[in-house]
C-alpha cells in the first residue's frame, strides 16, 4: 500500500510541475459602457519550460463568442484581426495588451462592472488547460501599450 502512496504522490508531483510551466499574471478584463456588446481581456502569459506552446483558444461564459485578436496596420489605419493561435516560446513571456494580441469577447451577456470578477480559460497546444479570475477594471491611461516585443 505504501508503494502505490509513494507512487501516486511522485506521479501527481510530477502533474504538478509541468502544468506550472505556463503561468497567467496581470490579467484584467475592460469595464464597459451599459450596453456596450464587446470587450476585451488583457495578461501576461509566461513560459518556464524548454517547450514552445500556442495558446489556441479561450472560453468564457460572459459572451457567446470568445476570440484571439492581435492589432495591424493596413492601408495607414489599425485594424483588429482575428489570430488562430498566439506563440509563447520556451523561457518566454507573451503580453495580452491593449494595441497587441488580447482576448475579444463579442456579444456580452451583460455589462461588466469595474470591481466585478470574470472566469477565463485558457487552452493551450499541448494539452494544458489554465483557468483564471480576471478583475473587470476600467481602463485608464496607466494600461497604454507598452514597449514589450511579442515572441
Amino acid at each position: 500500500m505504501s508503494r502505490f502512496v509513494l507512487v501516486a504522490c511522485s506521479l501527481l508531483f510530477s502533474l504538478n510541475s509541468f502544468a506550472a510551466a505556463l503561468m497567467v499574471s496581470e490579467q484584467y478584463v475592460r469595464a464597459t459602457p451599459p450596453h456596450v456588446k464587446n470587450s476585451a481581456a488583457f495578461l501576461t502569459i509566461e513560459n518556464q519550460s524548454e517547450e514552445t506552446v500556442k495558446l489556441v483558444s479561450v472560453s468564457s461564459d460572459i459572451a457567446d463568442r470568445v476570440e484571439l485578436h492581435t492589432h495591424i496596420s493596413e492601408d495607414g489605419l489599425m485594424k483588429m484581426r482575428q489570430v488562430e493561435s498566439i506563440l509563447i516560446k520556451g523561457h518566454n513571456s507573451v503580453q495580452l495588451q491593449p494595441g497587441g494580441y488580447h482576448v475579444m469577447f463579442l456579444g456580452l451577456k451583460n455589462d461588466l462592472v469595474a470591481g466585478d470578477s470574470v472566469d477565463i480559460t485558457l487552452y493551450f497546444d499541448n494539452g494544458d488547460v489554465i483557468e483564471t479570475t480576471s478583475p473587470i477594471q476600467k481602463i485608464t491611461m496607466s494600461h497604454k501599450k507598452s514597449d514589450t516585443k511579442h515572441q
